[in-house]
């Protein structure tokens, strides 16, 4: 097991804060605050927009604190907007009854006798490996133990994930509450007006399809943790809307979406739409007609739309040996191709009755909780 000093300075600094941050005790819990906090990029999206939504629609009896970078606000809906990490937003944290989040992050908080604290996470469905399955280091361990005590209740996206990722978080399975993510709620069913305005917003021409490219985030070729060239990953996009014109008989546009993390990477020149910064990952997949991408979890969210999914991973068996997959890739239903060539053999020879029987069965065997009702089954959860 390593020891790294980067580890034990991290934890170090979140031990101090927590016993800093004691001293909002003196400010009481209000029962009826709910704090939804988008941890990854702290915007107005992933599972804790669905939520805010929801709650705006069905428990108006709610305050909603939703803290959020500068220039992310959603339009206005009597939540109370706080910066995240200022006085402001310890205080209303350590004074919320409930603490809805999609990470870990908030291992540093004292929490409270009278506070609840749900994680979402960010990710469904049993693939990549996460946490200590990958992460040898034991001042990690210590966070993950930090993070435990703090979260009262863990949302899982199916069997797979409660009997074996969780576990890996050191979740234990009674925490683990089967209701699918609440982000995916709105890829069950037609959402017209939502197709309609990611097209309009992108310009995509009337009777064009639009492919959606979404590769996980890597760093380079022998680092899965950091930054990369998008360019490294060698996907011929010609060729991928050349194959799909000849499949369907129509024109198709390719959408890229990167890693926020990545969003100044340049794509002038590349004959794709940058949708990095697209606010709402979920309402990209409600308008794609097809996704590519390696690993990402979005697989699991877009399968629920029964859309072709084609896996382009080029470098899949050193990311198998570094990381690892809790599934194995040949159980998974999606075409997978190694190169630019594969790719094009997959499009032109995908047969979608196969498939979706496929992705049924997957389904089936990853034991999925996903249901179109997790934001209801969240808050009656909440509510007991």
């Amino acid at each position: 097991m390593k020891i790294l000093i980067s580890d034990i300075v991290h934890y170090m600094k979140k031990a101090v804060l927590k016993a800093f941050l004691h001293v909002f005790w003196v400010f009481p819990v209000e029962h009826d605050k709910i704090t939804l906090l988008n941890e990854l990029s702290f915007t107005y999206g992933d599972s804790m927009k669905y939520l805010d939504l929801y709650i705006h629609e069905h428990e108006k009896k709610y305050k909603v604190v939703f803290p959020l970078k500068a220039g992310t606000c959603p339009a206005e809906n009597g939540d109370i907007i706080v910066r995240p990490l200022s006085l402001r937003y310890f205080k209303e944290l350590l004074t919320s009854g409930t603490i809805i989040t999609n990470a870990g992050g908030i291992s540093y908080l004292p929490k409270r006798k009278k506070q609840k604290i749900i994680n979402t996470w960010h990710g469904g469905g049993p693939y990549k490996k996460t946490s200590t399955d990958v992460y040898d280091s034991y001042w990690y361990m210590k966070e993950v133990e930090m993070n435990c005590k703090n979260t009262d209740f863990m949302l899982s996206s199916c069997k797979y994930f409660s009997d074996i990722e969780a576990r890996s978080m050191g979740f234990k399975s009674e925490q683990c509450i089967p209701v699918g993510l609440p982000r995916n709620d709105i890829l069950f069913g037609e959402h017209r007006d939502i197709v309609n305005k990611v097209r309009d917003f992108y310009s995509i021409p009337d009777g064009a399809k639009l492919i959606l490219y979404a590769p996980t985030f890597r760093s380079d070729t022998t680092n899965f943790t950091g930054k990369f060239a998008f360019s490294d990953m060698g996907l011929d996009v010609d060729m991928l809307l050349s194959a799909l014109k000849e499949k369907y008989d129509c024109e198709w546009v390719c959408g890229v979406r990167l890693h926020p993390k990545l969003k100044s990477i340049d794509m002038n020149g590349m004959n794709v739409i940058n949708c990095t910064e697209y606010p709402d990952m979920q309402e990209l997949l409600c308008c794609a007609d097809a996704i590519v991408t390696d690993y990402s979890s979005l697989m699991w969210d877009y399968s629920f739309t029964y859309r072709p999914v084609f896996l382009y991973a080029p470098d899949i068996e050193q990311y198998e040996r570094e990381r690892g997959f809790y599934m194995p890739v040949s159980e998974w239903p999606y075409p997978l191709a190694h190169d630019n060539e594969e790719m094009r053999r997959n499009i032109l020879e995908f047969d979608y009755d196969n498939y979706l029987r496929q992705l049924k069965e997957h389904h089936i065997a990853a034991g999925s909780y996903e249901t179109g009702k997790a934001c209801q089954k969240v808050m009656e959860l909440m509510k007991s």
